[in-house]
């Protein structure tokens, strides 16, 4: 089991680099048809860089899952992919790093153990279009083309 990761007062994890996510792992985002945009240009639809936001929530990073701990348990990358309407694509955690990012564990219990957060994307689309420069589509959201 990894080191817990570093939480604050109310229990929320704090932002940091987990040293157990190793640079040579990947993580994966799930992706959706609303987070499909039109190329003016060709037409094709497309993720947007609006898929690689960070939530708005209290621990306010962008939700992954840790692809080697699920394959270390015997899961497949798309495992917690579970619509089908759904897709996914892989970034690798170096690159995320080199970006400046942070890259941590921020487990769901009960719901997913693998899940992690990646930190420091903030609201520039600028760092949003350089993480979707880095994604590898596993599974293609319903209509992208």
């Amino acid at each position: 089991m990894p080191a817990n990761p570093p939480r604050d007062d109310r229990g929320f994890v704090i932002p940091h680099n987990h040293d157990e996510i190793l640079n040579h792992h990947h993580v994966i985002r799930h992706t959706t048809p609303q987070d499909l945009c039109r190329n003016v240009d060709t037409g094709e639809r497309r993720l947007s860089s609006g898929a690689f936001c960070e939530s708005g929530d209290e621990v306010g990073g962008m939700s992954v899952d840790i692809e080697e701990w699920m394959a270390a348990d015997g899961l497949a990358p798309l495992h917690y992919v579970t619509d089908p309407s759904h897709g996914a694509v892989r970034l690798n955690v170096a690159e995320l790093r080199a970006l400046g990012f942070q890259v941590g564990w921020d487990p769901l219990v009960g719901t997913n153990l693998h899940h992690g957060e990646v930190w420091g994307i903030g609201n520039g689309s600028g760092r949003r279009r350089k993480i979707a420069n880095i994604a590898e589509t596993l599974r293609k959201a319903q209509g992208e083309d």
